[in-house]
């Protein structure tokens, strides 16, 4: 984790002892502070303050940016931290290395006096020496190596716990024995004493089973950090820490803390049903919270494009709707037309047919001649 005021300090502190650097420079010989012949800074000065300036303020700024919650973080922001992260864990580990060489130097100088020294015994060297293969060894051990460096270390530490744990009970009940006391019993029975070596060793091929599994998990958890952070950038409602904490306070117990996330976060929730499908699968892989993360998005974009596929074909099935209730319309229109009986024709007599030919002939329409005639009809007895 990082320390966000000592690191801001520090690079504030940095800035300035570079700038004060720079403003305690020599006067020209003979010229008074406020001599009116002060010799103007050279261009390669003017660089120099002006990138202390410039250090001054990014470090005024990483000062805000470390002092913020990630969920605050903007993404210029963001990324500045993990620079800092990544600059930081590079810096302890340049450290780390200067260390160890300091140290080689040291016990380098310390042989070669020796070396000089007549009174100096055999046994001292030898032990210098040994101490400067083991610290040499650190600079070139591979992960591989520092796992087996780590798995002695603990095996060992296991050996002195368990012989201290157990040395007043009977021989055959401990978990471990000094070679001395081993090689006593198998004088006295050598039967009794090879099956509890047998036994011994099978213990230990199981503890060192699981220590390598927990170192195995230590470094993938670490590698899984790092992921998360990742992933954070881009969807930081998948950053639960602060509402966890908030529920640990609360006295809430872990299932019931998963439930209240689960209800109040959708994508939380997603994620661990994405998580239980396939536990092994991302409980083993060093990238597992980006690969649940893409299991996300592309889960999101499908259901995303059925919701559009389902809109599209409600959109259709309207169409259609409205199409067969237009045609069905037009059909009705057209049986009602058909059905409709037209208005019967008037039969004329052979007098009135004569009537309204000579009443074409003299310019009388039929309209009129039928008022006429209807006028002669009701007025003329």
């Amino acid at each position: 984790m990082i320390d966000i005021e000592k690191d801001a300090k520090e690079l504030l502190e940095s800035a300035k002892k570079r700038n004060e650097t720079i403003s305690k420079k020599p006067e020209a010989r003979g010229a008074g502070p406020e001599s009116s012949t002060e010799t103007p800074k050279t261009k390669a000065e003017e660089p120099e303050e002006t990138k202390v300036t410039e250090l001054e303020k990014q470090a005024e700024q990483d000062k805000e940016i470390l002092s913020k919650k990630e969920s605050d973080l903007t993404e210029p922001e963001k990324q500045r931290k993990a620079e800092i992260d990544k600059g930081k864990k590079e810096s302890e580990e340049k450290e780390k290395k200067s260390n160890v060489q300091k140290r080689i130097d040291e016990l380098t100088g310390k042989i070669k006096d020796l070396e000089r020294d007549k009174d100096a015994t055999r046994a001292e060297k030898d032990e210098l020496r040994a101490e400067l293969d083991a610290v040499k060894k650190q600079l070139s051990l591979t992960p591989q190596d520092k796992v087996k460096e780590k798995l002695k270390g603990e095996m060992s530490s296991r050996v002195n716990k368990y012989l201290e744990e157990d040395k007043s009970l009977p021989r055959e009940d401990r978990r471990e024995m000094t070679d001395d006391e081993l090689d006593e019993w198998a004088s006295e029975d050598y039967k009794a004493a090879n099956e509890w070596m047998t036994k011994r060793t099978l213990r230990r091929i199981e503890e060192e089973r699981d220590i390598k599994q927990s170192l195995k998990a230590e470094e993938i958890l670490d590698k899984q950090e790092e992921s998360a952070k990742r992933t954070y950038a881009k969807h930081p409602e998948l950053d639960i820490s602060e509402r966890q904490v908030e529920l640990v306070k609360e006295g809430k117990k872990p299932k019931e803390i998963v439930e209240i996330l689960c209800k109040e976060n959708p994508k939380y929730k997603l994620a661990m049903e994405i998580y239980k499908e396939n536990p092994y699968k991302y409980m083993l892989a060093d990238n597992a919270p980006e690969l649940i993360v893409a299991e996300i998005e592309k889960r999101t974009s499908k259901e995303s494009e059925k919701k559009d596929d389902e809109e599209v074909e409600s959109l259709k099935a309207e169409i259609e709707r409205l199409k067969a209730e237009k045609e069905k319309l037009e059909n009705l229109d057209s049986s009602i037309s058909s059905t409709r009986q037209p208005p019967p024709k008037e039969e004329l007599t052979e007098l009135e047919k004569s009537q309204i030919k000579l009443a074409g002939e003299v310019g009388l329409g039929k309209d009129k001649l039928k008022n006429r005639l209807k006028w002669r009809k009701e007025n003329v007895r």
